[in-house]
């Protein structure tokens, strides 16, 4: 890895945007779509951000969403909780640079494709050199797959996976893949727009859960966590956005948030066992949107019993207040 600083900053190893320009543009423009061209481009983009894992920002995640946790993580050395990661590595772009939802446009699909949402992910941790409050530490992020695929619902749709490798001074710590899915706004769509889509409460949970948490996600929470993420993405806080431009009932909780959330419900479990176990994979999908003023429920179930009677994984997910699926996703443990 290459020498970390101890002042967060940024390279970008990439094909500059505009790279089909002059003369060959117009070639280009005549063999391959927007679409396909934007996808070989994105393709050449790497990015490196380093940053200091600093107390603070961990505090101030933890007096809001977690506050049972406030006092572990101002300890130094602290390990950094799982997903708590989101809250460093900033992507430092101008406001004229970000897309006019408000998000980053570094990896985003050309128009129609405008709407954007957090469709699920993968979580892998190192077993023996997890991030700790005072270490340098660096992400790489590229482009590991731009898929297009057909929903019923919302019409053509550009999925997009990112890759993002986390090292810090002794090396891996952890491996994060994010899955992004791009729609066309609601007036370009010949299916229902997001809006009706919304009414839908998803899939009804009739297992039972071992343990469960209610959540609500106030206007204040949801602001904090876009602040302390550096997300300026609209449908979070901006309610004449999300309903009015969006098509949005309100603002929109953040699906990596859930993920947190949901990850949060586990490590509780852990928090005053004898034998703590140690997170080794978290593979989850955004199945249904969650709203703020709209309290919901994280809940989770023990599965494949070890030999000595302990779980090797668990199984999370979160309802929405009809008990509706929002996220699902399988926990592994060491």
């Amino acid at each position: 890895m290459a020498p970390l600083v101890s002042q967060l900053g940024r390279r970008v190893l990439q094909a500059p945007r505009g790279t089909f320009r002059g003369p060959a543009a117009h070639y280009f423009s005549e063999v391959i779509s927007p679409l396909d061209a934007w996808k070989a481009e994105a393709k050449q983009r790497r990015s490196v951000v380093q940053d200091t894992i600093s107390a603070t920002p961990l505090h101030l995640l933890a007096l809001t969403i977690d506050p049972a946790s406030a006092p572990e993580v101002r300890a130094t050395q602290a390990e950094v909780p799982p997903n708590w990661h989101l809250i460093y590595f900033p992507d430092a772009f101008t406001e004229t640079e970000l897309s006019a939802d408000g998000y980053d446009a570094t990896y985003a699909p050309p128009a129609p494709y405008l709407n954007r949402v957090w469709a699920g992910g993968e979580l892998e941790w190192s077993p023996t050199n997890p991030l700790q409050v005072g270490q340098q530490a660096a992400v790489t992020s590229e482009c590991s797959s731009m898929d297009t695929k057909h929903s019923a619902r919302l019409g053509p749709l550009v999925f997009v996976t990112l890759l993002r490798q986390i090292q810090n001074d002794r090396g891996w710590s952890v491996t994060e893949k994010r899955s992004l899915a791009y729609s066309q706004p609601p007036e370009k769509q010949s299916t229902p727009p997001p809006a009706a889509a919304a009414k839908r409460s998803g899939s009804t949970i009739t297992r039972r859960a071992d343990f469960s948490r209610t959540i609500d996600p106030t206007e204040i929470m949801l602001f904090r966590y876009s602040a302390l993420t550096f997300n300026s993405h609209r449908i979070h806080y901006d309610q004449p956005y999300a309903t009015q431009v969006e098509g949005h009932r309100n603002c929109l909780v953040h699906g990596p948030l859930t993920c947190t959330l949901l990850l949060n419900l586990a490590r509780a479990q852990f928090r005053t066992a004898m034998v703590p176990r140690q997170f080794k994979k978290f593979t989850y999908r955004a199945v249904s949107s969650l709203f703020c003023g709209e309290p919901f429920t994280v809940k989770g179930k023990w599965t494949t019993p070890a030999a000595d009677g302990t779980a090797t994984a668990c199984e999370l997910w979160a309802e929405n207040p009809n008990g509706g699926l929002a996220m699902s996703g399988t926990l592994e443990f060491y």
